[in-house]
């Protein structure tokens, strides 16, 4: 999902330093950590002068993604992110917010797709408990800042306390000539609000003068640890 930028949660912390130091980090209420991997291969195409032209380009990276839960507001769930990739070769920690709905508040480019791919999960209000049986289906339609977005989500599996979604989302952004299909299976687990694994893959296409580009990503998380769930399932 495309969230609305919003302000990152403020958390506010209690009791006195002892001295002047630099600001404490916030109490951590629960950390999830994640397996990831993504890759992206580039196709682009056009007509020049000296004729048509193509190119493709691929890059991929695997790490972690770690998740620390630092503050619940009126369901709203502040986060501090850190990332550590293979092609980086030190973390990447940020902070921000997962707002009832799913709806992902960070800073633009400060983390990764597959990251604001699973952080959605997170939200309580995201998907209702009743949708949450066998072969149940419904649709999720957004439009906001010139972005429109339209999931269709079904339950293809229930195993226990885990239930399987497939997705298919498409989102089209007004003013550009660009599109984004997504497909994909999550596994979710429902009574602790978390996401399991997660297997997508995403085709964006746009359209300029100079001619047609198209990326394909693929994108996988799968939980490791849960200080809330253990042994992790």
């Amino acid at each position: 999902m495309i969230g609305i930028l919003a302000a990152v949660l403020l958390l506010a912390s209690t009791g006195v330093a002892a001295a002047p130091q630099a600001s404490q980090a916030p109490a951590q209420l629960r950390q999830v950590t994640y397996k990831v991997s993504f890759g992206t291969r580039t196709y682009s195409g056009g007509e020049h002068y000296e004729g048509y032209s193509s190119s493709s380009t691929a890059t991929s990276q695997s790490g972690t993604v770690t998740v620390d839960v630092t503050a619940v507001q009126n369901d709203t769930i502040g986060v501090t992110v850190t990332e550590l990739m293979s092609q980086s070769g030190a973390p990447a920690t940020n902070s921000g917010a997962v707002m009832p709905d799913g709806t992902v508040s960070f800073p633009p480019d400060t983390i990764q797709d597959v990251t604001r791919e699973l952080l959605q999960y997170f939200g309580p209000d995201l998907i209702s408990p009743d949708k949450l049986t066998l072969g149940s289906t419904w649709d999720v339609n957004l439009d906001r800042n010139g972005v429109v977005e339209k999931t269709n989500y079904r339950v293809t599996k229930v195993d226990g306390p885990l239930v399987t979604l497939a997705e298919h989302q498409t989102m089209t952004f007004s003013g550009q000539n660009a599109t984004v299909s997504t497909e994909g299976t999550i596994t979710i687990k429902p009574s602790l609000l978390v996401p399991v694994s997660g297997d997508l893959h995403r085709i964006v296409n746009r359209l300029s003068l100079s001619g047609n580009n198209k990326t394909d990503v693929s994108l996988h998380f799968e939980r490791v640890s849960d200080t809330l769930d253990q042994p992790a399932k």
